[in-house]
């Protein structure tokens, strides 16, 4: 579909085309997150897909229901240890 057939749509079709996007967005994501919460372990190093820890190594310390916590291991620490708490789709296992 190009942009041309989306400007002839009516709104009222512009929204449902739009709710069905997000209804499938939605669905992969939560499939993607069952899959890596099947693979994550406590204590495994992964990296996050996000622009502020790019290029950091991290490690899992605790996995809830739809996120997990992570901790940066290469960061400045400032003699803590800083930790996120990220969804499972933006973590990468690393291999």
């Amino acid at each position: 579909m190009n942009y041309s057939e989306l400007n002839k749509m009516s709104i009222e079709q512009l929204r449902e085309l739009n709710s069905k996007v997000v209804e499938v967005i939605k669905l992969k994501r939560y499939e993607v997150a069952l899959e890596t919460k099947g693979e994550l372990r406590i204590g495994m190093n992964v990296s996050v897909n996000h622009p502020k820890l790019a290029g950091k190594q991290c490690r899992v310390a605790k996995i809830n229901r739809t996120k997990a916590v992570i901790e940066v291991l290469n960061g400045p620490s400032y003699g803590r240890v800083s930790s996120y708490t990220v969804p499972l789709s933006m973590i990468q296992i690393n291999g």
